[in-house]
């Protein structure tokens, strides 16, 4: 049996993860079953190894870049002055009007967008291929728009990067295989 977190939350349906460091959460419902548990991942064996696998060759071949305090600093200055040009760019491109654009050093998370219009980016992005910040651009942006993922927000996303799809798919790839790691 393969070893594995389990996390019980008010969802409704069973959800299988293998993170980047090669663990396996399950996240169930309240009141599921160990049993049904155990069979839903006794299922998904041959996907779960097979993810394994794909984790461990991603973490052989990752990139850590070592930053200073200082340079971290200099990247958040940076990638500021670039994103809100960015965000100028293909906010009139697309017709919509966004608030502050700000910078911070989420490990997870390229940017995020609340109901005012702010943005929030990472700093990390400075050091993605210019194709592919265009498109965590435009991504936050269509969330001014839509705050979700429904097919209405990929549609708004579609009309301003018709090839996003395959830049969503290289922007997860990039993330596999890059790391910063900022000394204090």
């Amino acid at each position: 049996m393969i070893d594995y977190k389990l996390i019980r939350s008010k969802r409704k349906t069973l959800a299988l993860y293998v993170r980047q460091d090669g663990t396996v959460e399950v996240r169930a419902p309240l009141r599921t079953r160990e049993a049904y548990i155990e069979g839903f991942i006794t299922k998904k064996q041959d996907w779960i190894l097979n993810s394994q696998k794909k984790v461990l060759e991603r973490n052989t071949s990752r990139k850590i870049i070592e930053l200073t305090a200082g340079e971290e600093a200099d990247y958040k200055f940076q990638a500021k002055e670039y994103l809100k040009l960015k965000c100028q760019f293909f906010s009139r491109r697309m017709g919509i009007l966004h608030g502050n654009v700000k910078v911070n050093g989420a490990k997870s998370r390229w940017g995020s967008c609340n109901r005012k219009g702010d943005i929030n980016f990472t700093y990390r992005l400075i050091f993605v291929p210019e194709d592919l910040i265009d498109y965590v651009v435009v991504h936050e942006l269509a969330h001014i728009k839509e705050l979700n993922h429904s097919a209405g927000f990929w549609a708004i996303v579609e009309q301003a990067m018709p090839d996003y799809k395959s830049r969503k798919k290289r922007l997860k790839e990039f993330q596999y295989r890059f790391e910063i790691e900022v000394n204090k």
